[in-house]
């Protein structure tokens, strides 16, 4: 019997998949829940187990920088060696149909654009296709000599050019797409395409978390200044559940257990590992947490739920010198906080001049669950408590 091996959906706002590497050969056997396949989405790896036992028969696709849509047949396991498989892969056929259909357009648009040009009374012949190559790499059409009826140059013509020019010196260097930064554009492009952002700005005075964190130090724990911020953050959406909300299916969800994601810098790009059930956690907690998901997410060693969930995020660009920053909201979230670094700075309190330990914070959210009152609470809230930290940390 022939059974089929699909890219898997991972998640719920998973679309497609990078296929990373196959674990088996071709014609070895495979046993059902072996690790038959690696697979990257949402910007970290997977391993998929098989749903079969049998024989890795065929593998329609193989690893690259091409992202394959979900449920995309991937290749096929039989019970026995010799069974005959299909003779066409049906998703390869429709790719085909299209390219075909593409040409063929192309072709006419080609032909009656090119009537214009010749009633315009250009002095070089061209095509529509190969005239636009041409001005996307910038390239002298002037210099090409044209191949087609009438001496007209083709696209053809202008590829035999590049190809020819590959030896000239070039003024930049290429950096190819990796699967991960075409995740990562994919999804913030989306983000700022579908969701009306809007930002709160503001400073919070750290000086009373300074010295519970000197004085924690003392007693053996080594906090950051970000394992507050996800203890506090924690408090004040218990408060203002809605800043830890999602928008899925078309739905708002308002969830019982409040996990916050934190945004980690990895070698390709950024990964937003979560912290669960966040306010059933001390600071002790969260601390040693936040220290194993960022260590994980550095070696690439995240498990797929490690990454469910990131609703409302924090991102700390404060060790980078980083004031102010506007971060880009992580579907399917309607929150996100950027965290600016901490200084000393003078500030008025009752009338008197004071230099204080001030973090520079940024809010981003979305106005179609969130409105600005709404937010100006929380935001007032959770200032209040870090600034007073006293009232849930002795």
């Amino acid at each position: 019997m022939i059974k089929e091996i699909i890219m898997p959906k991972l998640g719920e706002t998973m679309e497609e998949g990078y296929l990373v590497s196959w674990k088996k050969e071709e014609g070895e056997k495979v046993e059902k829940g072996e690790v038959l396949f690696e697979v990257m989405s949402d910007k970290t790896n997977f391993e998929v187990e098989s749903p079969y036992s049998g024989y890795l028969r065929k593998k329609l696709f193989q690893p690259s920088d091409e992202a394959i849509p979900v449920t995309t047949v991937i290749g096929y396991i039989t019970d026995k060696l010799d069974e005959p498989l299909p003779e066409k892969k049906e998703n390869v056929e429709k790719e085909k149909a299209k390219e075909e259909e593409k040409e063929e357009v192309e072709i006419k648009k080609e032909k009656k654009e090119e009537e214009i040009i010749k009633e315009e009374g250009e002095k070089i012949k061209i095509t529509p296709v190969a005239k636009r190559i041409a001005q996307e790499r910038g390239i002298d059409i002037s210099n090409i000599r044209g191949t087609g009826p009438g001496g007209r140059i083709e696209k053809r013509d202008i590829e035999k050019y590049i190809e020819s020019s590959k030896d000239i010196e070039k003024k930049y260097e290429v950096i190819k797409w990796s699967p991960i930064r075409k995740i990562i554009a994919k999804r913030l492009t989306e983000s700022k395409k579908e969701i009306p952002h809007y930002y709160f700005q503001g400073k919070f005075i750290m000086d009373q978390v300074a010295l519970i964190k000197e004085m924690k130090k003392k007693q053996g724990n080594d906090f950051s200044y970000t394992d507050f911020l996800l203890f506090f953050a924690g408090k004040a959406i218990e408060k203002y559940p809605l800043i830890d909300a999602s928008i899925e299916n078309d739905e708002i969800r308002v969830y019982k257990s409040i996990d916050i994601g934190l945004a980690v810098a990895v070698e390709e790009g950024l990964v937003v590992p979560v912290i669960r059930n966040i306010c059933q956690k001390t600071i002790e907690e969260i601390s040693e947490e936040r220290k194993t998901i960022t260590k994980k997410a550095k070696e690439g060693t995240l498990a797929e739920d490690d990454l469910k969930g990131a609703r409302f995020v924090i991102s700390n660009l404060g060790m980078y010198g980083v004031e102010n920053f506007q971060p880009i909201i992580n579907p399917p979230g309607v929150a996100i906080m950027g965290v600016g670094k901490i200084e000393k700075g003078i500030i008025v309190i009752d009338d008197k001049i004071e230099v204080r330990k001030i973090m520079s914070v940024s809010f981003s959210f979305d106005h179609r669950i969130i409105d600005g009152s709404y937010a100006g609470s929380f935001y007032n809230y959770f200032k209040e408590i870090v600034e007073n930290p006293s009232i849930l940390i002795l």
